[in-house]
């Protein structure tokens, strides 16, 4: 699965069938979710109807974004352990550590106002 989340925006086919690429992005979101070092056995539902106000398994997280699709503009899973850093490199292809140090901050900080408000913002 490549990085690009052009497939959040393509949850379903002419047909309104779910698209397997959409499909694949879902495993792609719930594999690494849930490899994070703070993921029990829940994590937020990203999707558009509970917006990381609810948690749920695996299976549940999967289903609810296959008929929900993620809530908007959830291309940088930082409610669920992901940085920008994740994807930028500098020139060379190397991680560069004062954006990883800016970014980890920025995501702990936007984790923090969401758990206090309960994920209620639309900021993200």
């Amino acid at each position: 699965m490549v990085d690009n989340r052009s497939w959040i925006d393509h949850r379903v086919d002419d047909s309104g069938f779910v698209t397997d690429e959409f499909k694949e992005g879902v495993q792609f979101f719930v594999r690494f979710a849930f490899s994070r070092p703070r993921a029990k056995s829940e994590i937020k539902c990203p999707c558009l109807k509970c917006k990381c106000r609810k948690w749920g398994n695996p299976e549940v997280v999967s289903v609810h974004l296959c008929k929900h699709g993620f809530m908007n503009n959830y291309y940088t899973w930082y409610v669920h352990g992901e940085t920008s850093s994740n994807t930028v490199r500098n020139f060379e292809g190397e991680s560069s550590n004062m954006e990883f140090v800016r970014n980890e901050i920025g995501a702990l900080y936007n984790e923090m106002v969401v758990d206090a408000m309960g994920a209620q913002s639309e900021y993200n």
